[in-house]
Order: structure tokens, then C-alpha cells, then sequence
């Protein structure tokens, strides 16, 4: 496998961080610890490089349980070419 395709989604609660294989198994700890840790201040997709890829947002579904969403495209200039001229 090649290693710059692996990734992790990293949940930053400020003072401590976790990382986790998929999205899925992301939100499960989010919504699993909320009581103990509260809302995490970020998340996002990394290379195994620790480059970032793109950011999530954080959304209550409104009935207490938070998911991950992927920002619109439009809000990640830096990983697509501007092709409007």
C-alpha cells in the first residue's frame, strides 16, 4: 500500500488530540465521550505525513448527536485549481 494514501481523521479537543482510521469511528467517540471531553474545537483528515487534507465541521443533527460533514469544495481553495478565468 502506498503510504502518502494513508490517512487519519485527527479530533482536537485543545488540550488533547485523538486520531482515528475513518470518519465513522471519529463521530462514534465524539458522540460516545461528549459528557467527559464536550464538543471537540476541530477535526480534520491528515496524510500519514501530517499533512492536512481538509477540515470538518462539527454539526449537531439536532437531536444531541454530532457528525462530521465535509466542507463544500468552494471552502477548500488550496487543494483544487481555479479553473474560472
Amino acid at each position: 500500500m502506498r503510504r502518502d494514501l494513508v490517512v487519519q481523521v485527527i479530533v482536537d479537543y485543545g488540550e488533547t488530540w485523538e486520531n482515528f482510521a475513518t470518519p465513522y469511528e471519529a463521530e462514534s467517540f465524539i458522540n460516545g465521550n461528549i459528557d467527559e471531553l464536550d464538543v471537540p474545537r476541530a477535526a480534520w483528515l491528515e496524510d500519514m505525513h501530517g499533512r492536512k487534507k481538509w477540515d470538518y465541521d462539527i454539526v449537531d443533527d439536532g437531536s444531541g448527536i454530532y457528525h462530521l460533514v465535509d466542507r463544500p469544495i468552494e471552502a477548500r481553495p488550496g487543494l483544487y485549481r481555479n479553473t474560472s478565468n
